[in-house]
C-alpha cells in the first residue's frame, strides 16, 4: 500500500468518477484504474463498484476511506516536519517527560492552560533523560521535567529551574510490616529486611533518582535486587507487596495501596524543569508557574 494508491482511491471516492479523479490528480485515467486495481489486489477485496454509468463504494471501501484520509494526513505532516516546514506557533508548548507517570501528572496543568486558551497546543515527548536534554539544547523541546541533587546545574545552553525539594522516602505496600510504623523515619537497613528491593535502570531514570537508588544498593544483597526498566514497573511490584523501593516524595507517585515513609540520613532531590537560557515565552512561564 502506498500513498499514490490511496490518493487515487480517495479522489475517486470523492467525485465517484475515474475520469474526473484523473483530471484532479493530473494523471491519466488508466493510471488511476491501475493504482486502485493494485490496491484491491493487495487488500484482497473490491473497494469500488464500477458500471458504465456510475461508481460507488463497497462496504470495504467505506471502511478503508477513513483510514486512507488519516494515512495521507500523517504522511503530509511527516514530510513537512522532516523538510523543516513545520512552524511552532506561540500557542505550542513542547514538553519532555521521563515516563508515563510524569505525563499523567501534567494533566491538571495542561487542563488549566487549555481552559485559558482553547488553541493551546501541547506536544509531549517521552524518551531517556539524556535524549530529552539534548532536544532542549538544540531547540526541539521547550521544557523537560527533571530531578537534580541539591548542588545545582552546570553551565551550558540550558538551565535548571528549581521548583521544590523532595525528601527520600521508603515506598512499600499498605500491608507491609513497616507501614505500621506510622510517620516514624526508617533507616535504609530496615528497608531491605525480609523483602526484595526494586530499583530502576540508570539508563531510564533521571540521574538524581538513580544516585538515590545506588545508595540503597550498598545495603542490599545483590540476589534480592529486582532491576526494573521504569518507575511504573517498580510501583507495580511494590503495590503487589513483592518489593520495596526508595524514591523522592513527589505527588505524581502517590496512589492508593502504597505507603511513603521518611528515611533517616538520605539526601533529598530537587524537582524542577530544564529550559534554554534567556527570557522565557509567556506560555512557558505560565506552565512553570502552574507546575510549581
Amino acid at each position: 500500500m502506498n500513498t499514490m494508491q490511496l490518493e487515487c482511491f480517495v479522489e475517486v471516492a470523492s467525485c465517484l468518477s475515474f475520469s474526473q479523479a484523473a483530471v484532479n490528480l493530473h494523471v491519466s485515467q488508466p493510471t488511476v484504474s491501475h493504482q486502485i486495481k493494485s490496491l484491491e489486489d493487495e487488500l484482497g477485496c473490491a473497494l469500488l463498484v464500477r458500471s458504465t454509468r456510475s461508481v460507488s463504494l463497497t462496504d470495504e471501501g467505506f471502511a478503508l476511506l477513513g483510514y486512507a484520509h488519516d494515512i495521507l494526513e500523517l504522511s503530509a505532516r511527516a514530510k513537512q516536519r522532516l523538510a523543516g516546514a513545520e512552524v511552532v506557533g506561540a500557542k505550542t508548548l513542547r514538553i519532555g517527560v521521563n515516563d508515563g507517570i510524569e505525563a499523567q501528572a501534567l494533566s491538571p496543568v495542561l487542563a488549566e492552560l487549555h481552559r485559558r486558551d482553547e488553541d493551546f497546543d501541547p506536544v509531549i515527548r517521552m524518551a531517556p533523560h539524556s535524549v530529552l536534554v539534548e532536544m532542549v539544547e538544540d531547540g526541539r523541546l521547550d521544557v523537560v521535567m527533571e530531578y537534580r541533587d541539591p548542588a545545582g546545574a552546570p553551565a551550558g545552553a540550558t538551565v535548571f529551574r528549581r521548583l521544590r525539594e523532595a525528601p527520600a522516602v521508603l515506598v512499600c505496600a499498605a500491608d507491609d510490616p513497616l507501614a505500621t510504623r506510622g510517620g516514624e523515619p526508617v533507616h535504609l537497613d530496615a528497608l531491605v529486611e525480609g523483602c526484595r528491593v526494586a530499583v530502576g535502570s540508570p539508563h531510564a531514570l533521571p540521574s538524581a533518582i538513580s544516585a538515590m537508588q545506588r545508595e540503597l544498593l550498598a545495603h542490599v544483597d545483590p540476589k534480592r535486587v529486582m532491576m526494573c526498566p521504569n518507575i511504573e514497573i517498580i510501583l507495580a511490584l511494590v503495590s503487589a507487596g513483592i518489593a520495596r523501593t526508595l524514591l523522592p516524595d513527589v505527588s505524581a507517585l502517590r496512589r492508593d495501596g502504597l505507603r511513603f515513609l521518611p528515611v533517616e540520613g538520605a539526601d533529598p532531590v530537587v524537582c524542577g524543569v530544564r529550559t534554554r537560557r534567556g527570557r522565557l515565552p509567556r506560555l512557558l512561564s505560565d506552565f512553570i508557574a502552574l507546575l510549581g
